[in-house]
């Protein structure tokens, strides 16, 4: 039996497909575009960057963004994932963590890891540039056991602007190459996976040249090293933070003393000093984005009351939480 369709249910029909077929497609880009930055807002909701420029490459793994000028939204931002920015002209100014202030001029390259709370404070007019987002697990692979450089130098000695090198002109033209071919390379996994490689150690090698990074003599051992990288993780992905370090020891499976051992060997810090100064990074950032009060920020956070709260606030930063949100209260 044949199935006729009217001209005008046929192309109500047609008119359906493309709709959906559309729908899929802006749901696809606004994916895309969540899972580059998970922003801290008004009830924590996402909120996103839009008019960039994306290019998805190797499903949510890699993303290249290439007009950060078109940036209106200035809102803090928890790193989701690892980020290479290349300032070619104009200026960057952006917070990291709750005072760290970075400036980035042009022909220099800014680096923010996982996990990292971003507050853009600046992106001139006339800024020219692009960026590399790349995911933890793509990071650990390129990089194998180097991946100790990007941790010690990101995270313990907060090296995030590096100076443009010889070679970055090469590899810029060269992402071009593959990003901009009409077709696809058959091997093209294979390609980038190769190619960032390349381009994140020769990020390595800068990081290691930096003054910042001979300071101190690292004795520790590529298990220790791996063992505190995994700590850092762990505690970037925990959305309750404050926690004791035997928390944190029994899921790496190791004793607490281990575990401070560890992080006091490879970092100069202890666990429980890491652990506070990511949770006072939430902390400052609900304070000054959000709305909420006092309480339900202290319920967020996992704090037993408010009072509580208030005391470990104080004792980190100086002054009340309330204090903090009058000082540093964005209009929102």
């Amino acid at each position: 039996m044949r199935l006729t369709i009217g001209n005008e249910h046929f192309l109500c029909y047609i008119t359906i497909v493309l709709y959906k077929k559309n729908r899929l497609e802006e749901k696809r880009n606004v994916d895309i575009k969540k899972k580059m930055f998970n922003f801290a807002a008004e009830k924590n909701r996402v909120m996103l960057i839009d008019n960039l420029k994306v290019v998805h490459a190797l499903g949510d793994e890699v993303l290249f963004v290439d007009n950060l000028r078109e940036v209106n939204n200035l809102a803090s931002l928890r790193m989701e994932y690892n980020t290479v920015t290349y300032c070619r002209g104009g200026r960057i100014l952006v917070e990291v963590g709750s005072d760290n202030q970075v400036k980035v001029n042009a022909g220099q390259v800014l680096l923010i890891p996982v996990g990292k709370l971003v507050q853009p404070m600046l992106i001139s007019t006339d800024v020219d540039a692009s960026a590399l987002l790349i995911s933890d697990r793509m990071l650990k692979s390129v990089l194998g056991t180097q991946i100790n450089v990007w941790n010690r130098a990101l995270y313990m000695k907060e090296i995030y602007v590096i100076e443009n090198a010889g070679w970055l002109a090469g590899i810029e033209q060269y992402t071009h190459i593959i990003l901009n071919n009409q077709q696809s390379p058959v091997l093209f996994r294979e390609i980038m996976v190769s190619f960032l490689r390349t381009f994140m150690l020769l990020i390595c090698e800068e990081l290691l040249g930096h003054e910042a990074m001979s300071m101190v003599e690292d004795a520790s051992s590529t298990h220790d090293k791996d063992l505190f990288n995994r700590f850092l993780q762990m505690l970037s992905e925990q959305q309750l933070k404050r926690q004791r370090v035997s928390f944190y020891a029994d899921r790496l499976h190791i004793t607490p003393k281990y575990l401070s051992s560890v992080s006091k060997k490879v970092s100069g810090k202890t666990p429980m000093r890491w652990i506070t100064d990511s949770v006072m990074e939430d902390c400052y950032v609900l304070l000054r984005e959000s709305d909420l009060t006092i309480k339900e920020i202290s319920n967020r956070l996992g704090f037993p009351n408010s009072s509580f709260f208030g005391q470990y606030f104080r004792e980190e930063a100086g002054m009340t939480p309330i204090a903090y949100r009058k000082e540093h209260k964005r209009m929102l």
